[in-house]
């Protein structure tokens, strides 16, 4: 058994007012700062941002534009950017696809070769620049995680820079970023780490210690959702969280289906990932059970029954009315129907046979068909 976690971490309300701090600690003299557009109305951000760069008057700042998940070109043309105002270290402050191309920046410093040639899990690399990551949603894990997803538009698929050197040195998780940021997107990113929750709890992959930060980032997760209270920055806590939770799980563990799924929608509709894989989530879930895996139970806090079974019926009778509750669409808005379930089942499996090997039980192309008929 196996488990590593290598980020230093801090969670609280307001920690990211003391960047200055952290980066002095780090031995960080002239930071790059990369940071997402969309915090760029966010008047915490803008006190975040005057008291970092006051505090480094050298510092090189760049405002990530770009819609949607990176990819690998637009990581080439922001690590040009730095190339041309080096600096000695990297801090990303955004969403996951922000802290995904700190990461890929941060490695692209070192190492003076096309990203696209990093893609996958690259071996012989040089040590990235030192990372500070600051999520501005919470559910992701990408602040602690050294996975870095990124588009290869030609293929149109996810493949990512996936190195342990990628690990952040230092995740700042304050939710008072996270405050102005759409609803829609806070879902969108608490559902992503149901997702990476439920998908390594059930891992072939899955190992004792990993098990454990799967229920605790599901259970935090969930019963957040399920309280609608997410207005205040003290309400979310949960949230970050049960984030740090569900990616330390996956990455000690294997994802599955859900994840899988997710990567080929998200990248066909351009739908985030976490809205992408949430529309699948619930389903695969039952499918496990109605062939006979009843473990879910496990994930229940509030089970009243004994019996595993009872009990998980009972989760997924829950998860039936959070999706109600928060809106979560099934296939049809994005143009799915009875005649093309088995299309989208046959190129899921054929894309993902890696994810659908994680399953706790066999999960084929009749699985998947089974699954999104079940969606439209």
């Amino acid at each position: 058994m196996n488990f590593f976690l290598s980020t230093d971490l801090v969670i609280g309300v307001n920690e990211s007012l003391k960047l200055s701090d952290y980066l002095a600690d780090l031995s960080i003299r002239q930071p790059g700062i990369i940071y997402d557009a969309n915090l760029s109305g966010n008047l915490y951000f803008q006190e975040v941002l005057r008291k970092l760069t006051t505090g480094y008057t050298n510092s090189v700042v760049y405002c990530n534009e770009f819609k949607g998940e990176p990819t690998y070109v637009h990581l080439d043309n922001v690590a040009e950017f730095f190339r041309n105002n080096p600096t000695d270290g990297i801090i990303a402050i955004g969403g996951g696809s922000t802290l995904d191309l700190g990461k890929g920046v941060a490695m692209l410093m070192t190492n003076h070769v096309p990203a696209l040639s990093l893609k996958g899990y690259p071996k012989g690399v040089n040590d990235p620049l030192p990372l500070v990551t600051v999520p501005s949603l919470l559910g992701s894990g990408a602040e602690v995680s050294f996975n870095a997803v990124f588009i290869d538009e030609v293929e149109g698929r996810k493949l990512g820079i996936n190195n342990r050197k990628n690990f952040p040195k230092k995740a700042i998780v304050d939710p008072q970023l996270s405050m102005t940021a759409p609803m829609e997107s806070v879902i969108a990113s608490a559902m992503d780490c149901l997702v990476h929750c439920v998908d390594s709890f059930g891992s072939v992959k899955h190992t004792p210690i990993s098990r454990i930060f799967s229920i605790e980032g599901f259970q935090r997760t969930f019963y957040a959702l399920q309280q609608g209270q997410l207005d205040r920055a003290e309400s979310r806590l949960d949230l970050a969280i049960g984030s740090v939770c569900g990616i330390t799980a996956l990455m000690n563990a294997s994802d599955g289906p859900t994840n899988g799924f997710a990567y080929y929608l998200g990248v066909k509709h351009r739908l985030p990932h976490g809205l992408a894989g949430a529309i699948f989530l619930k389903e695969v879930m039952r499918y496990n059970h109605n062939h006979g895996y009843e473990k879910y139970a496990l994930l229940n806090p509030m089970r009243t029954s004994p019996s595993p079974k009872e009990a998980t019926i009972e989760l997924l009778e829950e998860m039936d009315d959070l999706y109600k509750q928060l809106e979560i669409p099934n296939l049809v808005p994005y143009g799915y129907a009875k005649g093309n379930v088995d299309e989208l089942a046959q190129k899921a499996s054929e894309a993902l046979k890696g994810s659908f090997s994680g399953n706790p039980i066999e999960f084929t192309e009749d699985s998947a068909r089974e699954v999104v008929s079940q969606l439209i």
